[in-house]
């Protein structure tokens, strides 16, 4: 249940968002429970894909292509859920006794199986830097972990041009968008990866362009190839990974080529040197 301090919230986030970004699909309340390892993959040199089973999966929709959910991860093998009823996940994860509390990370549904019960999400591994990474490169079939369901960000217009970009992170993300649309030729894919080694597995005949960071800083490669491109006027674009590239496209897009900024989304997934919760 959402709480006096939760509806403020959300109000104030929703008239911000009206005014500064295109729409998202909404949700009312999502649900909680445990989940377990069923089968793990390695997609790719550093993205190992991760097969979870519930039966509450086998009634699941979805609001989106891209739906993210948070990942409970359990410390030291022993998971305790925080309260279910608390509509702020990160406030009520916050307030678990230490001894208690999951590591929280949030990931995409790369893909939902109802008839299976079962979920796949892509996971970018880079060692030990973070929780997430760290879990997933131990997993073993078997484990059980907490799963938050929350919302999805893509909503684009039914006609038009869209203007997908991503990083590492995003690239999940993008893969199912991509497998949702009727129409992916009425779309532009940029994806930025530190090397092809990072790339999530986009769908077949998906033609997309893909650009090498190496070792300049995120965003770099993504924006200067973005500016050489002659691109149709745009409907929608949706922009998902590291702070930089996320704002300095958006910013691109806005300030030089006069998109609509209420047609533009765009989230941070993350931000370099800062570790997300």
């Amino acid at each position: 249940m959402s709480t006096l301090r939760d509806r403020i919230e959300e109000r104030a986030l929703s008239a911000y968002t009206a005014t500064t970004m295109a729409r998202m699909p909404s949700r009312q309340e999502g649900g909680q429970w445990v989940m377990t390892v069923e089968a793990v993959t390695d997609v790719a040199a550093h993205v190992r894909r991760i097969t979870f089973s519930a039966a509450e999966f086998r009634s699941y929709v979805t609001n989106g292509a891209d739906e993210y959910f948070g990942l409970l991860i359990p410390r030291d093998g022993r998971l305790v859920m925080p309260d279910p009823h608390e509509a702020n996940l990160r406030r009520a994860v916050h307030r678990m006794p230490e001894d208690d509390r999951p590591e929280l990370r949030w990931y995409t549904l790369r893909a939902v199986r109802p008839e299976q019960g079962e979920v796949d999400v892509d996971v970018v591994l880079h060692g030990d830097a973070g929780p997430g990474s760290a879990w997933a490169t131990r997993v073993a079939i078997g484990e059980q972990v907490g799963f938050r369901q929350h919302t999805a960000l893509h909503l684009p217009p039914a006609t038009g041009h869209q203007l997908l970009i991503a990083d590492e992170t995003g690239a999940p993300a993008l893969a199912a968008i991509l497998e949702s649309l009727d129409n992916p030729a009425a779309a532009t894919v940029l994806v930025e990866v530190p090397d092809l080694g990072y790339l999530s597995p986009l769908p077949d005949g998906i033609e997309a362009i893909v650009v090498q960071r190496g070792d300049r800083q995120p965003g770099e490669a993504a924006l200067e190839r973005l500016t050489g491109l002659d691109l149709p006027a745009l409907s929608y674009a949706w922009i998902c990974g590291e702070h930089t590239l996320a704002t300095g496209v958006r910013r691109h897009l806005v300030k030089e080529r006069d998109v609509n900024r209420r047609s533009v989304m765009f989230s941070s997934f993350w931000t370099l040197g800062e570790a997300r919760t």
